[in-house]
């Protein structure tokens, strides 16, 4: 019974998971034991069989929605927010889950994990496009126990991308909306071809558009594609391929005293001013010096093998490759003095006081601009591997054994811009360009290397009892994480280094002197291990009702930038332990779930200001306790008419005062985690009659402070899209033609988007985005 079950799986496109063997194992329970597939009301409310906290969405709510990051289309999912930087979904934006922010929440492609090797950041601007999803399942609270990541201390968030079709097909795109933006996107489905039946598809997308305030662009451009064998059964190899180039201005950010006083429109200048003004982090700094430029793309593999009718063989490889540049990129130097300036803070170069660096014949005695970006280099390599013994129907074991390897790369090459002028080489690649001082040494802000490895096994067992009333999965992760750090700086704290053999000794931050005695060039490993068990149980209490519960252990380890900090190589990793307590409810026309959970969280690091060096660095802050309830439903109550609410009550609280002396301390007991509102809900209306298809969806999104200081905060808003599509039909060789419209913001709230922390113990240097006013995009959409 069992074989015959799983190998009726190759049709089912269900419970996509984090991995080729957990998309097995949850795709086996939904038929073998519950004897269904998932259900969902328009693309919501997805049925879930798993013993955990879990809401998802498929292709055919995200298909509706307009263009731009797939984060916006999960925003409606109870314990989402994500706040984006622009409408386009090309820039980047914030998101929390359950009072976790993107660095403590693991983002997964087809198993394979995409946060950042070095600090854990996940960048949206780089997220392959919407139309290549089958589904996004989001994790909330816990992670599957093979997951890959040594990062998820709040939960996943997993992409699965679609299945080529076994027809040949061509559909393309063409949208052009406010902010002359334009997109266009093709996809070929080649359909089966060869003697074994292969599939394949690969999508091009090209999209431009001007920001929505002041001067600056948006460009990307974008490749994807998978190729798909069937091996018999629910057997299959597949590979899929991602490339993206991203060339963005940065997106101006103002303080909430700007804001407060009904300055909306704050931005960049359009024209260079003065040497000084055009590097200033404030409205006079120049457009074109603040720039976000990435190229990325990976590969990644999946595997899956029936060595007998009972044990499967599961594999998924991958690699990927980052090239990425950001911050504030051009600072001044004055050769008479040797200071090298930034915003917020000068340094005194010996290798370049007194020197005619530009080979004018001059040593000059005014300062100059000079280019000098952050940029990161990474190349990551990851294998994911099960073996699945499906003991009988009712009982399942796997051993999983997982490797990660990330070689992560940080350099600050200070470069001569172009004309003097201008940013021409992104990425200060071109050694021509290169600053070198009077002994013929490279001048650089930042100069390092890590390499990152993870070695993780794990087990786990799933088994029903009680006539299938009764699930269990117990697991467990043991994961060994690795940090081998070389810094070639001196280092004063993560963002502030010499990077010279005879550096100076003066540092100037924020307009105050303070001598500082800098970390001498070092090369370090530091190893984190950790037992995280994880626990679930369900039980059918009658038809169409389900109740659960689940623990999960998870382990954050310290971020590269931590323990690069002067005083920071005995930071502990940070551990959370969260609790769920749920209800679901699932029949033909409704599906529902509500949940009450309990988070408890050590060792929280922030990057904070230490009074006593003067710099800011990596801090453990301590406990912080993180309780809720979030719930969804939908339902269908006529044909064509889909109804879906979500809503989440998030309550986060800091247990402890951050001491800094033996006597002084920061005021943090009691007081709520920055950015994370405690309020949220969501709405989704879809109907559709004869050609027409209408979807209306709003979004509340309550309070969220700026600090650890709750003083500085965003007030609530509310902001509701809408989409309207109209079937053509067939148009000349054209067999299928729409025109949608898509109206993001409809009734242009005001509002403030992402937040920008500044000082974690104060209310000072915190900064915010404006969220986008009414924009709207039309698309025609064929194939063929």
């Amino acid at each position: 019974m069992v074989t015959t079950a799983i190998a009726g799986l190759t049709t089912v496109q269900s419970a996509m998971a984090q991995s080729t063997a957990t998309q097995a194992l949850e795709e086996t329970k939904e038929i073998v034991v519950t004897g269904t597939r998932n259900r969902n009301v328009g693309g919501l409310a997805v049925d879930q069989s798993v013993t955990k906290t879990r809401s998802s969405i498929t292709e055919e709510f995200i298909e509706k929605q307009a263009p731009g990051s797939i984060l916006e289309t999960i925003n409606i999912l109870p314990g989402v927010n994500f706040s984006d930087q622009t409408a386009t979904g090309s820039v980047g934006g914030d998101i929390t889950l359950r009072g976790f922010d993107q660095q403590r929440i693991a983002f997964m492609l087809d198993g394979m994990p995409l946060n950042d090797t070095g600090n854990y950041a996940y960048y949206p601007t780089m997220n392959p496009d919407s139309e290549i999803y089958s589904k996004v399942d989001v994790n909330l609270g816990t992670t599957d126990v093979d997951s890959p990541t040594a990062s998820a201390g709040g939960g996943t968030i997993t992409y699965q991308t679609r299945r080529p079709s076994k027809a040949f097909g061509v559909s393309a795109k063409a949208t052009v909306g406010t902010n002359d933006y334009s997109r266009q996107y093709v996809q070929v489905d080649t359909g089966e071809f060869g003697p074994w039946g292969t599939t394949a598809f690969v999508a091009v997308s090209n999209l431009n558009s001007n920001q929505f305030k002041g001067v600056g662009t948006e460009d990307r451009k974008q490749i994807n594609g998978r190729i798909y064998q069937s091996l018999g059964g629910s057997d299959f190899a597949s590979v899929a391929l991602y490339y993206n180039e991203t060339r963005n201005n940065a997106v101006y950010n103002s303080s909430l005293t700007t804001i407060n006083a009904g300055n909306w429109s704050e931005a960049y200048a359009s024209t260079i001013g003065t040497v000084s003004n055009s590097i200033s982090s404030g409205s006079s700094g120049y457009y074109g010096y603040r720039i976000n430029p990435t190229n990325n793309g990976n590969i990644r593999a999946q595997f899956k093998k029936h060595l007998t009718d009972k044990l499967v063989f599961t594999f998924d490889p991958s690699f990927q490759y980052t090239l990425a540049d950001g911050g504030t990129q051009v600072s001044t130097l004055t050769e008479s003095t040797g200071v090298l300036s930034m915003v917020g803070s000068s340094y005194v170069w010996n290798e370049l006081k007194g020197y005619d660096a530009n080979h004018d014949g001059v040593v000059s005695t005014t300062a100059y601009k000079v280019f000098s970006p952050s940029v990161t280099e990474t190349r990551r390599t990851t294998v994911n591997s099960s073996l699945i013994w499906y003991i009988d129907p009712h009982n399942t074991l796997r051993v999983a054994y997982t490797y990660d390897h990330g070689n992560h790369r940080q350099t600050g090459r200070v470069s001569f811009l172009e004309g003097g002028q201008w940013i021409g080489d992104v990425f200060s690649e071109d050694s021509s360009l290169w600053v070198y001082g009077k002994n013929g040494e490279e001048i650089q802000k930042r100069n390092r290397q890590s390499y990152a490895n993870l070695k993780q096994f794990a087990i786990t067992y799933g088994g029903s009892f009680f006539d299938d009333k009764l699930k269990v999965d117990l697991g467990v992760r043991l994961p060994d994480f690795e940090r081998e750090l070389n810094n070639y700086c001196n280092q004063i704290s993560s963002s502030t280094a010499y990077c010279a053999k005879d550096p100076g000794t003066k540092l100037v931050y924020t307009g105050t002197v303070t001598q500082i005695t800098a970390k001498a060039p070092a090369s370090w490993t530091v190893s984190y291990d950790k037992t995280l068990p994880n626990l679930g149980v369900s039980y059918k209490i009658a038809d169409h009702q389900t109740i659960y519960t689940s623990y999960a252990e998870t382990i954050s380890a310290p971020r590269t930038d931590s323990l690069y900090d002067r005083l920071s190589l005995d930071l502990q990793p940070e551990i959370s332990k969260t609790i769920d307590l749920g209800y679901r409810y699932s029949s033909p026309n409704v599906s529902g779930a509500i949940a009450l959970w309990k988070t408890d969280f050590d060792h929280r690091v922030e990057t904070a200001w230490d009074e006593e060096i003067g710099a800011s660095v990596a801090t453990d802050v301590g406990k912080a306790r993180m309780k809720g309830i979030n719930a969804e439903i939908g339902f269908t109550p006529v044909k064509g008419l889909d109804l879906y609410a979500s809503s989440s009550y998030t309550d986060t609280e800091m247990l402890e005062n951050v001491y800094y002396s033996a006597t002084a301390y920061n005021p943090t007991k009691g007081k709520k985690l920055g950015k994370v509102p405690s309020v949220m809900h969501a709405v989704n209306l879809s109907y559709e009659t004869g050609k027409w298809d209408f979807n209306v969806n709003g979004k509340y999104t309550g309070k969220r402070y700026a600090s650890l200081a709750n003083g500085d905060a965003a007030p609530g808003y509310t902001v509701w899209n809408a989409n309207v599509s109209y079937d053509l039909g067939q148009v000349g060789p054209v067999k299928d033609a729409y025109l949608r419209l898509n109206v993001k913001n409809l009734f242009n709230e005001k509002y403030i988007s992402a937040i920008s922390t500044g000082n974690v113990f104060y209310d000072s240097g915190n900064y915010f985005w404006i969220g986008a006013p009414i924009t709207t995009m039309v698309t025609l959409g064929t194939k063929f």
